[in-house]
């Protein structure tokens, strides 16, 4: 994932000693995340084009508390996890490990306020490639409707239909709508729409989906926990994408620890979902 948000892109190498495959295989993730913001972070080898700045030590490793007693890490950072810190910590965490604590310790130390504020830019609505009124669609999708609206269910589609639903999880009905009509140029035509995860959850129990858009914000439980559930009912046969108006860094780190494919923006860009969309092998048509 690289950086396409513009400005100046600030690289921070990071030493890492210890670790279990499993807890170096979530930092490595993390990393990688991080490609999209003002201050990434990376993990720092000998072809690394710059010096390492931080030391990520465990302090339950024998090795890694050996390795940190070498002069050549003196000036490094040191991000202690574990008991009986070092006296010269900057940081300490305890096990079980929160990387979400770890980064924004990181990020407290070397990131600027603009990357503690990390937003996605707003996409344009009116920046469609396909045939749809948006004159029935503001920008922004939003609507003096009734938001709390039961939506109107769908018939039931015939069986051999029934694997090709998508589950839509949206309360705004403009927003509903726009998503329907983008998904039908990808050929999914039989869409649920849920306007709380109560049910979003009854659908799941009842239908089988190749795709699930997800609305965070819902207002009756926890976005994060309904992400996670939905991932664990569509794992090996569908895909659960995030939506939220603003989209931060860490949403994206949730979302790919709750199992999500993707975590986008609302308004959704429609070049986004049509990428999402191919990616999942439902090419758009063109226009």
């Amino acid at each position: 994932m690289q950086n396409t948000g513009g400005g100046d892109v600030r690289r921070i190498f990071v030493k890492v000693f210890g670790f279990s495959d499993v807890e170096r295989h979530a930092l490595n993730t993390v990393f990688r995340l991080s490609e999209s913001r003002p201050v990434v972070y990376a993990h720092w080898n000998e072809d690394a084009p710059e010096k390492a700045q931080v030391a990520l030590v465990d302090g339950d490793s024998w090795e890694a508390t050996i390795e940190l007693a070498n002069p050549g890490n003196d000036k490094l950072t040191l991000i202690w996890v574990g008991e009986r810190p070092a006296s010269n910590a900057a940081l300490v965490f305890e096990r079980p490990l929160q990387w979400v604590a770890i980064l924004e310790g990181l990020d407290g130390i070397y990131a600027p306020a603009a990357a503690l504020d990390f937003d996605v830019s707003a996409p344009v609505l009116r920046d469609l490639d396909f045939d749809l009124d948006l004159d029935a669609i503001p920008d922004g999708h939003g609507s003096d409707a009734d938001t709390t609206t039961e939506p109107a269910q769908l018939e039931e589609a015939a069986p051999e239909q029934l694997g090709e639903r998508v589950l839509v999880l949206e309360a705004d009905p403009d927003a509903r709508l726009y998503l329907r009509a983008k998904l039908a140029n990808a050929g999914l035509l039989f869409v649920d729409e849920a306007v709380t995860g109560a049910q979003a959850l009854a659908f799941l129990a009842t239908h089988s989906y190749v795709l699930a858009l997800i609305d965070v914000g819902v207002a009756d439980m926890d976005g994060w926990q309904l992400v996670g559930k939905a991932s664990g009912k569509l794992e090996g046969t569908g895909h659960v994408v995030v939506m939220r108006e603003k989209l931060w860094f860490l949403d994206k780190w949730r979302a790919h620890f709750a199992g999500a494919k993707a975590a986008l923006v609302k308004p959704l860009h429609p070049r986004e979902l049509k990428r999402l969309l191919a990616d999942i092998g439902r090419p758009v048509r063109q226009h």
